[in-house]
């Protein structure tokens, strides 16, 4: 997560934004954006995705597993609880083989799994890192 601060510096400074401006921009509290940036927390998965389509990048461009930033057309984001079934799926990993490797606990897997609750950005970072893919395809946002 170390680039977030340094990409919505750079972002907010190619808009010509301040942290106020950020926030209103994205429906995000300017207090949250302040604690992006010194690295106090991490966006929750509602923030996350309201900075990605505030300030058009692909999650992995801020998160910094890509240096890249282009202007294409990404998805729309998925259910991430259906996305991660898929992704167990499509793997052929079961949820005791993930709970083991990333590791997670089997009650956060359960509310992913269920819809009950969401990642946040260094979750979905591991998630991406766990089965070999890009933030975004694990969004839905790239097929």
């Amino acid at each position: 997560m170390s680039k977030l601060p340094e990409r919505l510096r750079e972002l907010m400074h190619e808009k010509g934004w301040n942290q106020s401006d950020l926030g209103r921009h994205a429906d995000v509290q300017h207090t949250n954006i302040s604690d992006f940036l010194s690295e106090t927390h991490v966006p929750s998965y509602g923030n996350l995705i309201k900075l990605l389509y505030t300030l058009n990048c692909s999650a992995d461009y801020l998160m910094g597993t890509e240096d890249i930033h282009t202007e294409e057309t990404l998805f729309p984001v998925l259910p991430f609880s259906q996305r991660l079934r898929d992704m167990l799926q499509t793997n052929g990993i079961s949820q005791e083989r993930l709970k083991r490797e990333l590791p997670v606990s089997g009650s956060v897997l359960y509310k992913w799994l269920s819809g009950k609750s969401l990642p946040t950005a260094e979750s979905l970072l591991r998630l991406a890192e766990y089965f070999g893919c890009s933030i975004d395809f694990l969004l839905g946002r790239r097929r």
